[in-house]
This record gives C-alpha cells, structure tokens and sequence, in this order.
C-alpha cells in the first residue's frame, strides 16, 4: 500500500476505534440504567393506597401459557382490583411480628425466610393484610401485555453481578421491577400464595397437600434461571426454607 494511502488511513482508523469504544460504553451504561416501562394506573379519588403497596386496578390480563399445561393457558383472566406489597418481607420487618426473630443486621433488608405458610399467613393478617391469591401474583408480576418477565428485557440470567444463589435486599434491582413498580417478581426468592396448588387432573389425594410459591429461582448446583411470570411451583405449608419468602396483599374495595 502506498505510504500517502496508508497515512490518510491510520487517522481514520484511530477515528473509528475511539467511536466504536464510545459507542460501547454508551451501549453499557444503557444497560445499567435501563427501566422497566412503567403501566400508567388511575388510582380512584378518595382511594388511599397503604405505605409500601402498589395499587393493582380491575380488569383482563393474559395468564398462564399455552405450552403450560399446568397453568391458565395464556387466556385472559378478569381481575378486581387490589393493592400488593411493593417488597417482599423484609427480616427488620418480621422481626417486629416476632421478636425472637434474629438475624445478622447486615442482612435487615433481605427478605424474611425459613417461615411456613402459615407463618406467613399470620404475619399478613396482623398488617390487616393477606396473602395473595394466584391471579393478583401473576398480573402485578406482568401486566397485561403477556410478558414472560416482569422486566421484559433478559430471557436468559443476565450475569450482570447477580448470581442468584443468595438473595438480595428487597429494595434492589429497579431495573428488574414489574411493569407496576413490585420489586423482587422472579429473581429472589420464592413467595407463598395463599392457596392451594391444584392442577387438572390432580388426585383426589393430592388436594390440599401442596400450597402454591411464586417467582423464585430454578436452579442446580451449578446453573440458575429465572423463573417465568406463569411459572407455578408447590411446597409443603409446613416447610420453611431459605429461599422461600413471601410478601402480602389487601382488597382495594
């Protein structure tokens, strides 16, 4: 190549790197501050919504999936409307409940585990609360538009730092939120729901003997992913495990 040729170049090419370099960065920083496209809710006048909860309003939203067979099939689903924790419990927060409760206080944030259904249960009926039923879980965790994640963004572990074996702080990941601001909706921990788990075709011997837990985890010794918005998972009332949590809900009548 001729030396006037390949002195127009190298400028150019120096050019095209810096550009490429910026563009990536820019490319990076995008993905840190992405945000999850908020649904627009009316909340009624004269309607307040508790410190902490999300107002969740009535109407149709797409549940299950047809591949599922377990779950609602991707058909629509009616809703009233509800108001839903916008964390999952935290330790500092059960601790209340439960003064014997401990925990390091480092970890105040994190969401309460090792507590049965009906522990759980307790726990929401002295806030003036409840569980929430399948339906409110599903719909607060991915809108109306069907979506697969609450975020709509990964489809795979993002490996952004979250390894998933431990759990985080409630308040974490905002990038990760559902499409109506709840936090912790398939990456923390399990949460009960406060029904049973049934099925088509279940055994009569099996009604009752399992309660529903939602948008934890599904993993191995070595690998983790998320767990859909319509994934359906059971466990034993009595259990209490590290990774199952759960959060509250409330009529908005």
């Amino acid at each position: 190549m001729p030396q006037k040729l390949t002195n127009i170049l190298k400028p150019i090419t120096l050019v095209s790197l810096r550009f490429l370099s910026f563009a990536f960065i820019l490319l990076l920083f995008a993905c840190d501050s992405y945000e999850v496209v908020q649904i627009e809710v009316d909340v009624p006048a004269g309607l307040k919504v508790p410190e902490d909860m999300v107002y969740i309003p009535a109407g149709d939203f797409i549940m299950g999936h047809k591949e599922e067979p377990r779950t609602r099939l991707g058909k629509s689903v009616a809703s009233d409307a509800y108001f839903i924790d916008r964390y999952e419990v935290s330790r500092e927060q059960f601790k209340k409940f439960k003064p014997k409760y401990t925990f390091s206080a480092k970890s105040a944030l994190y969401p309460v585990t090792h507590v049965s259904y009906l522990e759980s249960l307790e726990f929401c009926k002295a806030q003036g609360k409840r569980l929430p039923t399948e339906i409110e879980w599903e719909k607060a965790a991915r809108g109306t538009d069907g979506r697969k994640w609450p975020w709509w963004n990964f489809v795979d572990h993002p490996n952004n730092g979250f390894s998933g074996f431990m759990s985080e702080p409630v308040d974490k990941r905002k990038e990760w939120i559902s499409p109506y601001g709840v936090y912790g909706m398939g990456h923390n921990v399990w949460e009960w729901i406060g029904e049973g788990y049934t099925y088509p075709g279940q055994p009569e011997d099996e009604l009752e003997l399992f309660k529903i837990i939602r948008g934890g985890l599904l993993q191995t010794h070595i690998t983790i992913k998320f767990s859909p918005t319509y994934y359906r998972n059971w466990m034993e009332p009595d259990s209490k495990l590290n990774f199952i949590g759960f959060r509250c809900a409330k009529d908005a009548n």
